[in-house]
């Protein structure tokens, strides 16, 4: 995603980016140490040529399957380097971390101290596993340093209180912290009658009021492949530029 929108060579981002996938796949398969076959993407990655980052950079966020889904999203990251911009999208970590973080809470509320200690202890090793396979990547990609859970469910307080849970605080908590980052649009992604989604696009309209009017779309998807979605990204992205 941040090398596709600037590459000379058309379509040498995705060569690279399925080769990278089957070698991940490959050592997932013998069980083999992931490090240095991501480093090994990494370079491949670095060797390709790209013409300079000026394109504004748009942060989708959403209900979790719907933004990682190429399918069900109808290829959006696609749709929006097609108009001209550079798409960060919330990573699927997001919710493996929120859902232990929840189990704290809970194992806390009801007093079940050997269940607070395993969510303690699955954290500890979530973040170990999560450190060790992105060192392969140098911390040289702009999209990747993602905030704590806690940090996520602070910047969302303001908006929707942690103990509403699901993917609604996620969205406006990520939102922010995009917005932070200094992105120029805000794409939130959802399934048609989403009850956090339809929650997270009302709350993400005064999001938008507090932070200079920021572009914000709202994107319902129900698998007809609505017409109208690629003329509302149009006049998105032209908001967003």
């Amino acid at each position: 995603w941040e090398y596709r929108p600037y590459e000379k060579r058309k379509g040498q981002t995705d060569r690279v980016y399925q080769n990278a996938l089957n070698a991940v796949s490959a050592a997932i398969e013998r069980r083999a140490d992931l490090v240095p076959v991501l480093r090994d993407v990494y370079e491949d990655f670095s060797a390709i040529e790209i013409a300079e980052r000026t394109k504004p950079v748009i942060g989708v966020v959403g209900e979790i399957y719907i933004r990682s889904n190429r399918f069900s999203n109808e290829d959006v990251v696609r749709k929006i380097e097609g108009l001209g911009g550079e798409a960060w999208v919330a990573p699927i970590s997001e919710w493996i971390l929120y859902v232990n973080a929840t189990a704290k809470v809970s194992a806390k509320r009801n007093q079940s101290w050997n269940a607070l200690l395993k969510a303690y202890m699955t954290g500890m090793i979530q973040r170990r596993d999560e450190r060790r396979l992105l060192s392969g990547f140098n911390g040289n990609l702009r999209s990747l340093h993602e905030p704590s859970i806690e940090q996520t469910l602070r910047s969302a307080a303001p908006y929707i209180h942690h103990s509403f849970e699901g993917e609604a605080v996620l969205s406006v908590g990520k939102a922010i912290d995009y917005i932070n980052r200094g992105v120029s649009g805000i794409v939130n992604v959802m399934p048609f009658t989403c009850m956090p989604g339809t929650i997270a696009s009302a709350v993400l309209k005064r999001v938008r009021e507090d932070h200079d009017n920021i572009p914000l779309l709202n994107i319902a998807y129900e698998g007809q492949g609505d017409s109208q979605t690629l003329t509302r990204i149009e006049a998105f992205m032209h908001q967003a530029k």
